[in-house]
């Protein structure tokens, strides 16, 4: 079977040029060989004798007689004009071809560095995963035995002093069960094994009361206002509720520890134009600088000031707030300034929010959310 002829020809044109291409390349490779100097002399006679031929050309089709004279001029000229050309030509090539090779080499070091640190970073979050297990197993029988204790279920303690210790180990080993959860979950989403589980619809607004409520105690010894929201019980979303629950008790917990007594913390929530969900918590607290920003979205980051050095903590709210919202398709967001207080935004999909029955602009509340970070009234309803 003949190919069509267009068919052939491009084949036959492609065969030409990679023969081309190949001969080319060992010419290029034989002048490499050849140092500076000699692949210079090899151009510049090369040069030399196309002038020629074209000068011969020239005065052939003009039917002039050839003179001798002329060749050595022509050779002469040839000579002068392109020896420093083809010179500084070798000379940049011959400084391209080292910058190239010394790319590759920085390339090939960068992705072994690269794969290096992959691969560590993997096997600190595998080594967290596993010794978070190991922990959890003999701190759940320490709070276990510790609750069946305080309640005397098989007969008194014997000593007040004895009930009172019992209570710390209590709270000491829920405190402990809570950090090496968090350490569990962030190892678990840097590691590539978490994924978003359970996901169900439920009501926004609902479980912003519920954080809130949690999070009063603290507010309230701490001489904070937090402001109930007005705008955040006709949303619904489609997630895993208890991670949404954590990221707002995360967010809830440091705008509370971060704000001077007298201070005010709200949250809001409103619909974006792309049919999207922002959940704002804002706080009037100390704030914070962009490269304070950058480390507090660090795990394990700590942002020192005077409020951070009263409430020690792990560093790992905001990152694994910030893991969620990336596992959930979303984004977490901060605008914040020293002195004005900061707002951290949760950005939700338009795929993850389930429309209303009745929508219905969201109702201002003149009390809540408090102003901070130079921006007036309700955040999320001005990003929006």
């Amino acid at each position: 079977m003949s190919l069509p002829g267009a068919k052939a020809s491009s084949i036959v044109g492609e065969t030409a040029r990679v023969r081309a291409s190949g001969a080319f390349g060992r010419f290029t490779r034989q002048l490499g060989r050849l140092g500076l100097a000699g692949a210079s002399a090899v151009l510049v006679c090369v040069a030399v004798l196309l002038a020629e031929a074209t000068h011969v050309l020239f005065v052939a089709m003009r039917g002039q007689a050839h003179e001798l004279y002329f060749v050595g001029d022509v050779a002469v000229v040839t000579v002068v004009v392109a020896t420093p050309i083809i010179v500084y030509a070798q000379l940049i090539i011959r400084q391209l071809g080292d910058s190239r090779r010394a790319l590759r080499q920085m390339t090939e070091r960068l992705a072994i560095a690269v794969d290096g640190a992959e691969q560590a970073n993997q096997a600190k979050s595998l080594f967290l995963a596993n010794m978070s297990h190991e922990l959890r197993t003999p701190l759940n029988a320490i709070i276990g035995f510790s609750d069946m204790m305080q309640s005397e279920q098989f007969g008194p303690v014997g000593n007040a002093r004895y009930v009172d210790y019992l209570k710390d180990i209590n709270r000491s080993g829920h405190h402990l069960l809570g950090i090496i959860n968090d350490i569990l979950d962030l190892s678990k989403i840097e590691a590539g094994r978490a994924g978003v589980q359970d996901e169900e619809e439920f009501n926004v607004g609902a479980v912003i009361e519920a954080t809130i409520r949690m999070m009063r105690p603290l507010a309230e010894r701490q001489n904070v206002v937090i402001d109930v929201p007005a705008n955040g019980n006709g949303y619904k979303l489609v997630a895993a509720e208890r991670m949404v629950c954590q990221i707002l008790l995360n967010l809830l917990s440091n705008a509370v520890k971060f704000t001077p007594a007298g201070g005010r913390v709200g949250v809001s929530a409103v619909r974006t134009a792309e049919g999207g969900l922002i959940v704002a918590v804002a706080d009037t607290g100390v704030g914070m600088a962009p490269h304070e920003i950058k480390v507090a979205l660090t795990p394990f980051g700590q942002v020192s000031n005077a409020l951070s050095r009263k409430h020690t903590g792990t560093g790992l709210g905001l990152p694994l707030a910030k893991a969620m919202m990336e596992l959930h398709g979303g984004a977490l967001r901060i605008a914040s300034a020293p002195g004005q207080g900061t707002t951290v935004s949760l950005h939700f999909p338009p795929e993850r929010v389930v429309v209303r029955a009745e929508p219905a602009p969201a109702a201002r509340d003149e009390s809540s959310p408090p102003a901070q970070a130079g921006n007036g009234g309700d955040y999320a309803q001005r990003v929006a």
